[in-house]
């Protein structure tokens, strides 16, 4: 069995630069203190050095470094005699380290606000089981599969920070924050009390942050004086609920002019999201025109056209769209495929299976 020994004489070596770590790190150290304190031991937490300081070669170290600058989320870690070592591919990469180093110890976050510690082996006190003694995670490139966590209007105010530090912790790469008009969130991006302190915390842990949702509805706003040609058609009537008639000439006109305005606002996001009416993902239009597509055509024709939008106000920005179907999209030559800078998402916050996919959602589930 593999054993770390919470009583020794740890000390925390971190790399200069990586301020993004420093709340990871003040959490490695608490719990540390915290198992001390449960097995018995009369230390506290470990002392924190610079790694560009020269120590005692003799001493037991844990090693923090991390990429700074990098977008990348891959680690790894490994426990030696004296050397416990864990790596980042960036600072984000740093703190899913930490957080899996402490996770192969035991602990765990299972709901926001909530915190599992381990007991100590019972004919060894200051020692605990570690499930391995080293671990590995590569960078995820295909950006369809991080993990998110999802914010909508529904998310309860007061609890919207214990939900990012819950995914900082159980190693989420990004946030997604609903478009600023969403009940629950009425202030702008950046600068702006609503959302300041959540954006600022989400920095310190290095998490990415992203915009979108359940979004694409609101770029065909449906007032009662909207023309009801953009409306989606049910039995043959306009019907105002859900979505809308993608082929419809104002609708695509209305869109792009929503698009551009509401991208124009987040000039620095690289990552977009829009997702059909919740719960009414497959509902779509039955008009003569439409009648032509599938459902998953109507719904990429809509974000094709505000992704057309997204390359000429942010030619690095990307934009997902949801689409169940394990098929191809695009395979079949005589179907609507997706732009260049668009990514599928197979699975929806709240979904059967999404959580194990890493997709997560800040607030009820349904």
């Amino acid at each position: 069995m593999i054993k770390f020994d919470v009583a020794r004489d740890w000390t925390v070596l971190v790399s200069p630069g990586l301020a993004a770590a420093q709340l990871a790190g003040d959490d490695f150290r608490r719990i540390l203190a915290l198992l001390r304190a449960q097995a018995g031991s009369a230390l506290k937490e470990p002392p924190v050095r610079d790694s560009s300081v020269p120590i005692d070669s003799s001493a037991p170290v844990i090693a923090l470094n991390g990429e700074p600058n990098s977008s990348a989320n891959g680690f790894s870690w490994r426990l030696g005699i004296d050397r416990i070592e864990i790596c980042g591919a960036s600072e984000r990469g740093l703190c899913n380290g930490i957080y899996d180093f402490l996770a192969a110890l035991g602990v765990n976050w299972p709901e926001p606000g909530q915190e599992v510690l381990p007991k100590p082996l019972p004919d060894h006190p200051p020692e605990y089981p570690l499930r391995a003694a080293s671990a590995y995670q590569s960078t995820t490139k295909d950006p369809g599969k991080l993990r998110r966590l999802v914010f909508t209007g529904e998310t309860p105010l007061p609890r919207r920070e214990d939900f990012l530090v819950w995914a900082a912790r159980n190693r989420i790469d990004a946030l997604v924050l609903p478009f600023t008009e969403n009940p629950g969130f009425p202030a702008g991006l950046a600068g702006k009390p609503g959302r300041e302190s959540l954006l600022n915390l989400a920095k310190q842990y290095a998490l990415s942050v992203e915009i979108g949702g359940w979004e694409l509805g609101r770029m065909v706003p449906r007032r009662p004086f909207t023309k009801k040609d953009i409306f989606r058609m049910e039995g043959g009537k306009r019907v105002r609920d859900y979505n809308f008639c993608p082929t419809n000439p104002d609708t695509i006109a209305l869109l792009k002019t929503e698009a551009r305005k509401r991208f124009g606002e987040y000039p620095d996001i690289l990552v977009f999201h829009l997702w059909p009416d919740r719960n009414a993902e497959h509902i779509w239009c039955s008009c003569p025109s439409c009648r032509a597509f599938s459902r998953e055509e109507q719904n990429r024709i809509a974000v094709n056209t505000a992704a057309d939008i997204l390359a000429e106000t942010s030619p690095g920005a990307i934009v997902s769209y949801y689409e169940e179907n394990t098929a191809d999209p695009g395979a079949n030559p005589n179907e609507v495929s997706p732009r260049p800078n668009m990514f599928r998402l197979r699975l929806l916050p709240g979904q059967e299976g999404a959580e194990k996919a890493g997709v997560f959602l800040a607030g009820p589930r349904e």
